[in-house]
């Protein structure tokens, strides 16, 4: 017998939990369907990876670029590192919608902390890489984040992995909290299509076979996810334009030993004062993070190996790119995305200053390796204003997108609280409390 609910839900992660969340609670009849299981042993490193697509090796681009997706109860906000930025005015400006309340509503509602200092007292790599910027010139800002610091371990770093002690704060507490309302949850249940019939989304097929029936559909399944859906449910002005915010990992070695960033947490301070004129950050990278860097990163792996018994001396630091929106997805699973010319001169500018601030904090300049082609916000492929309408709705009615894909030029910045408080503002236009139009931004007068 075929089950019938009022909205469904594919995906877990930062676009879909909070609507379903909020659904729930209102009453409705909600049913998640999410592909990857719900993995809660053995997080964290070595086994972490898992839980990334590809188990985080061969997720990757036709360029040979990976790209980081979490396939699990959660979604990407479990191999997210827990850090808060708000979204730029710019985003509202290209979305036509303001919903700078909700990123206020969620900042309130999970709590936003920088960690306490005793977490840095040890961090003998990471103090000289602030103090060799600091003397360049340049700031590093602590970071905001979405971790319990009570709950977390001092150089655990493995909040890209999974977090095994739960002091990351990731999409599952919503989704739990969706069951606790009255939501049903399919785990391990990848969607192959979306059902229609006279123009209207109706359902959805997973793999296997199996029909759930809904009057409402709505795909959160990320920047690759989704475009790969809705392909395959007939859609076809989707999959271009996709952007992923690569990075570059500038990775080194100590020339002393003890002066390494061994034990030290990733992406805890960020130079951000490029964003607006260059697209890019730089943020710290510990030892740990530095080896794991030459695993992902096919143009360094052969190197890596020899490194590995002098991991602790490790150091180095990660060069984020707000890339230009060239790429696509195919039907089939495949990915392209070339970086253009653009691109590469904006990552060398922050390459470039990245090996400057290590040989300053004491890295050996001979040690100096870049690992290229590692991408994590994937985006753009189902843009507002062009795929889906001021109110998330698609060509076909009743069929709405909700998650990073529908942004349609990268943020610059990681988008885990922007597509969450969109998620929230979509949950209120579903049950009627707010409509696109009386979202629509206001521009700076003086702009």
């Amino acid at each position: 017998m075929t089950q019938e609910y009022e909205y469904i839900i594919v995906g877990t992660g930062p676009g879909g939990a909070p609507a379903a969340r909020d659904l729930a609670r209102a009453g409705k009849k909600v049913l998640m369907v999410e592909r990857g299981p719900r993995h809660e042993k053995a997080l964290g490193f070595p086994f972490g990876p898992r839980i990334l697509e590809g188990h985080g090796l061969f997720c990757r681009s036709m360029e040979g670029v990976f790209i980081a997706r979490g396939i699990t109860l959660g979604g990407s906000s479990m191999v997210y590192n827990g850090n808060v930025f708000n979204p730029p005015q710019r985003v509202f400006e290209q979305m036509g919608l303001d919903f700078s309340q909700e990123v206020h509503e969620v900042r309130e509602e999970i709590g936003v902390k920088t960690l306490p200092s005793h977490f840095y007292d040890h961090c003998i790599g990471g103090k000289r890489m602030l103090r060799a910027a600091e003397d360049m010139g340049i700031h590093f800002r602590e970071q905001d984040k979405f971790i319990d610091p009570s709950k977390c371990k001092v150089g655990c770093d493995s909040c890209m992995l999974g977090c095994p002690r739960g002091a990351k704060w990731t999409t599952r507490t919503w989704v739990d909290q969706a069951v606790s309302s009255g939501a049903e949850l399919k785990v391990s249940a990848p969607v192959e299509k979306i059902l229609t019939e006279s123009g209207k989304a109706k359902g959805v097929m997973i793999k296997g076979g199996e029909i759930f029936r809904g009057d409402k559909v709505i795909v959160a399944a990320g920047g690759v996810g989704t475009p790969r859906i809705l392909l395959k449910s007939g859609l076809k002005n989707v999959g271009d334009s996709f952007y992923m915010d690569p990075m570059d990992i500038v990775v080194a070695q100590a020339k002393d030993p003890g002066q390494g960033a061994w034990k030290e947490m990733s992406f805890t301070h960020a130079i951000e004062e490029f964003k607006e004129s260059d697209h890019f950050i730089i943020g710290n990278i510990s030892a740990l993070a530095a080896i794991m860097t030459g695993f992902m990163a096919l143009n360094v792996m052969g190197k890596n190996v020899s490194r590995l018994p002098y991991a602790k001396r490790g150091m180095g630091l990660f060069v984020k790119l707000g890339d230009e929106h060239q790429g696509r997805v195919y039907e089939d699973g495949r990915i392209s995305k070339p970086l253009t010319d653009l691109d590469n001169k904006r990552m060398k500018r922050g390459v470039d200053l990245s090996k400057d601030i290590l040989i300053k904090a004491g890295a050996s300049p001979t040690s100096i390796a870049v690992g290229r082609g590692i991408g994590g916000h994937p985006g753009g492929t189902a843009a507002m204003g062009k795929v889906v309408d001021e109110n998330f709705m698609t060509e076909i009615e009743n069929l709405y997108v909700c998650d990073g894909s529908v942004l349609p030029q990268s943020p610059g910045v990681p988008p885990s609280l922007t597509i969450m408080s969109m998620g929230r503002l979509f949950a209120k236009m579903l049950l009627g409390e707010v409509r696109g139009e009386d979202r629509i931004p206001q521009r700076d007068a003086a702009a």
